[in-house]
């Protein structure tokens, strides 16, 4: 630990800077994740057992499932405009206490009208988190460093697969007090959000002023740059309140592609062990198959993310990483009857599912800030969360429909072609817009520069 400090304090100002904040926030900001995840898709496993003691059918399960995004979409822009006016690092503190209740909650529920009641309240329990977190890191990470900070994030995200064995071996704990494994896998994993919450109170600050790990100079300087970076983007593309950020045009076109991407994430993480039942895996070899797509995706996600930050280019690197994930639902669909390649099928779909998701998350910062910035993420994560209520009520339908997940995983596939699709539409229609802001942001910088500034018409 004293080696690693003397190495970053021999670092030029910018990367010593960067480099303290990193570490800082998030190792723990990546835990926190890991949490949300677990609590997110612990419903998929306890379904293993879950779903015969309650007398909940294929349908009914995904309507419960689903029904967590309902709510979760309404009140995820209220939510973050309250982080906006009280801090991230107290509201991300409220959030976490009050989804790790509910989690907790949930094991004592004793039908199919408790369990959805159960995950209705979770959805409000946990709006706002994500795209909380995600303003959190845009207000403390410069540019250039962002899709690196975004990075973590997904990273995390992958490693949080690793919960799906954990989750299935607390299966084994089945009847202890008299509780079913199940009821034990909501306990069990509600309990880590309580503790999170303190640590993300403890380690969390709201603004560089206030962050003692850095020394004076540090925190001018990070704090000069996320000024002069915000100021040239208001220069350049407008300033844009709390309101404007909810209806900006890119982020109507982003809720689209989101809806997309959520419907074939979610519909494959929440029935991904029962599909995995049929290939006829016992609950333990379920947990850790399940885990391979997240797990093996890091790499392939961590070089691609920094390969768009190097092209500073974001839509073409998008629309790449997600044909790539319909592409390997497309042979987990046409082999389903070959559980060695349908596996394989669904690890390249991880591959391009989580290097899609860490190049979105970096797109709204590139044309909003402030305010508008926190409720673009608020309602895009919001809004497009709703694709995470389709995604597992409409292959409940098909299952029940056909008896087969085929034609589900089918329509994953051309679900996230066409999210494909739109954003490189949005790419060619907007081309001339940005190439004329490109050239406004180096007129602005020059001027800058030659202490000459005079602000740029809008775009």
């Amino acid at each position: 630990m004293r080696h690693e400090r003397t190495v970053t304090e021999q670092l030029p100002l910018p990367a010593r800077t960067v480099r303290k904040v990193m570490l800082r926030f998030m190792p723990v900001i990546g835990l926190a994740y890991i949490v949300l995840y677990l609590d997110r898709l612990n419903i998929g496993v306890a379904a293993l057992t879950m779903n015969k003691e309650l007398g909940i059918s294929a349908s009914m399960f995904g309507f419960a499932a689903g029904i967590y995004f309902w709510s979760y979409t309404i009140c995820e822009p209220p939510s973050n405009y309250i982080l906006t006016k009280v801090g991230a690092r107290r509201w991300i503190t409220r959030i976490m206490i009050t989804w790790g209740v509910v989690t907790i909650g949930t094991a004592f529920v004793q039908g199919a009208s408790g369990l959805v009641a159960a995950r209705f309240l979770l959805g409000i329990a946990e709006a706002g988190f994500s795209p909380g977190m995600l303003f959190f890191v845009s207000k403390w990470f410069p540019n250039r460093d962002r899709g690196k900070a975004m990075a973590w994030i997904v990273t995390f995200i992958c490693i949080s697969g690793l919960g799906t064995p954990i989750t299935t071996h607390l299966m084994a704990i089945d009847g202890f007090l008299g509780l079913s494994g199940w009821r034990w896998v909501f306990i069990l994993t509600g309990v880590p959000a309580v503790v999170m919450a303190f640590v993300i109170y403890k380690v969390l600050r709201d603004k560089p002023s206030e962050a003692e790990f850095l020394s004076e100079e540090e925190r001018g300087w990070l704090a000069d740059t996320l000024e002069s970076e915000a100021q040239e983007r208001e220069a350049v593309v407008g300033k844009h309140s709390f309101l404007q950020g909810l209806v900006h045009p890119r982020v109507l076109v982003l809720i689209a592609v989101f809806i997309c991407f959520t419907f074939s994430l979610n519909g494959f993480q929440i029935w991904m062990p029962q599909i995995y039942a049929q290939f006829g895996m016992s609950t333990n070899q379920i947990g850790w198959v399940a885990a391979l797509p997240a797990l093996i995706a890091i790499g392939p996600m961590i070089w691609w993310t920094r390969h768009s930050d190097r092209a500073g280019e974001r839509p073409v690197h998008f629309a790449i990483a997600a044909s790539v994930a319909a592409l390997g639902f497309a042979i987990a669909a046409l082999f389903f009857t070959t559980p060695v390649v349908a596996i394989f099928g669904f690890c390249i779909a991880g591959i391009g599912l989580y290097s899609s998701m860490s190049i979105f998350i970096t797109m709204p910062s590139s044309f909003l800030t402030g305010a508008a910035l926190a409720a673009g993420f608020g309602v895009i994560n919001g809004m497009g969360n709703l694709g995470g209520y389709f995604g597992p009520q409409v292959t409940g339908w098909i299952k029940d429909a056909t008896n087969s997940f085929t034609p589900a995983i089918g329509v994953y596939s051309a679900v996230l072609a066409t999210a494909a699709l739109i954003v490189l539409l949005l790419k060619v229609i907007t081309r001339k817009a940005d190439k004329a802001n490109a050239q406004l942001t180096l007129d602005y910088r020059a001027e800058r520069d030659a202490g000459t500034l005079v602000a740029p018409e809008q775009v």
